[in-house]
């Protein structure tokens, strides 16, 4: 069975506010690597290219470089993948590839988001950080700047609004971060054994690149077999001269969550919103017409999100050949090592260059194309399949025989604080407080009204 529904016009949403993050003095720092044979951790792409790399003391604003601790070796790392090879090694520089910026976004006539992280090491918990303190704006090669709002900025990202595109013209992203100069001669080692410097203004830019006119997606639909089996949502276009052959598709998802039990004091109707994390791409290049189905979306019948109403906004952008190069084998390299390492080819490198150090390293492609979109409404009654639930009306003594509370002492037992009363039974907070799955902030053009 399949579906697809209308496309009402996805509203703009506020940013709430950002709070500031203080700079971090810097770190002791050998020479940065080039990115040829550079090992590094990849996972994790999605709207942002997350790129974990060997351990630094960055500084959470992105101010610092890493420290040389030489716990493990990239050597002993590319014989393991590439040689099979199983030796001792003292190893040298692991920590010289952490704090790498790492650019994700495509400039687009829709709400363009910038994000901006810093690669983490194999011995820190996080896989990147956030850069919050960076400067960040489009350039047409006349001269026209659309800067992002800092007021707004959050998680590393940066919205900017360009309106419409003008397909004579050519575009660039343009960033500038500040950073510690540990190439000054004005560095120096405070008591604490930090190496501080003065800071300096880095200032990086993708190529200048004409934009791609994207296809219309001509529609969003659902498929789910049989029972038991899960919804799995497709986008479909097509390019019937072939003009635009690779594409990148992104989504938001939001549904409404419903309390199990009705009780007057907590709220019943809530929602919840997710995001993509994938890196969903496409080619058409075998295909005829430059027709292309793509599943981009698979959700279990029993998922709480198809639990009352659920809605998918789709957006596609088409790529050039050498974004869907860049992307492509990045995917492969996660897909092949299992998120753990991979060498980074050349191909890796992007179209981002720091112009301040053409040496530094820098991590990401932003391509220039319009944006199309596709909505898509799925109603319960068309796929639910409500799951077993601890969801139960309990009066007192079946309380206390599942809590494993004698019956003798039953009477005087107090119940504990995450059972409610439900029409003289007892119930579950869970299954009473929707917030506890969800929030009461219902989303723009939401079709159900209370």
């Amino acid at each position: 069975m399949e579906s697809k529904s209308p496309t009402p016009t996805l509203p703009h949403r506020e940013r709430g506010p950002t709070p500031t993050l203080p700079k971090m003095e810097g770190s002791p720092t050998p020479t940065l690597p080039k990115m040829e044979g550079v090992v590094l951790y990849l996972r994790d792409l999605g709207s942002r290219l997350n790129l974990l790399a060997p351990p630094s003391p960055w500084g959470r604003d992105g101010v610092g470089l890493p420290s040389l601790l030489g716990r493990a070796g990239v050597g002993l790392i590319i014989c393991l993948i590439l040689c099979g090879c199983v030796a001792e090694y003292n190893p040298n520089g692991i920590d010289e590839v952490g704090g790498i910026l790492v650019v994700g976004g495509i400039i687009t006539d829709d709400v363009t988001t910038i994000t901006l992280s810093r690669s983490m090491n194999l011995t820190d918990e996080a896989d990147t950080y956030d850069v919050n303190n960076a400067k960040v704006y489009v350039e047409c090669d006349d001269g026209t700047q659309w800067h992002a709002d800092g007021d707004f900025t959050y998680n590393g990202q940066y919205t900017i609004i360009t309106g419409q595109l003008d397909m004579t013209r050519r575009y660039q992203l343009k960033i500038e971060i500040e950073e510690p100069d540990f190439s000054s001669d004005d560095c120096y080692t405070n008591p604490d054994g930090k190496i501080i410097c003065p800071i300096k203004t880095y200032e990086y830019c993708s190529d200048f690149s004409y934009p791609i006119q994207t296809p219309e997606i001509d529609s969003v639909f659902w498929i789910k077999r049989s029972r038991g089996q899960p919804i799995m949502i497709h986008v479909a276009t097509h390019s019937p001269e072939n003009e635009v052959l690779y594409y990148r598709w992104s989504y938001k998802e939001d549904w409404e969550i419903n309390s199990e039990f009705f009780l007057e004091d907590y709220p019943y109707h809530c929602w919840n919103m997710a995001n993509s994390r994938d890196l969903l791409l496409g080619s058409a290049e075998k295909t005829d017409l430059g027709m292309l189905t793509k599943k981009i979306v698979e959700i279990d019948p029993s998922d709480r999100k198809l639990s009352v109403l659920y809605r998918i906004d789709v957006k596609q952008n088409a790529i050039s050949k050498r974004a869907y190069n860049y992307f492509a084998n990045t995917k492969k390299n996660i897909q092949q090592t299992s998120s753990i390492f991979a060498p980074i080819p050349s191909e890796l490198r992007g179209n981002i260059t720091c112009t301040t150090d053409p040496e530094k390293p820098v991590i990401g492609y932003v391509d220039v194309s319009t944006t199309t979109k596709e909505r898509l409404y799925i109603s319960r009654m068309d796929v639910y399949e409500k799951p077993y639930t601890d969801c139960k009306l309990l009066t007192k003594s079946d309380l206390c025989e599942m809590l494993g509370i004698p019956p003798g002492l039953c009477p005087q037992y107090e119940v504990p604080d995450r059972y409610v009363i439900v029409n003289f039974y007892y119930a579950n907070v869970d299954c009473v407080d929707c917030t506890r799955h969800g929030t009461t902030q219902k989303p723009d053009d939401w079709p159900n009204s209370y």
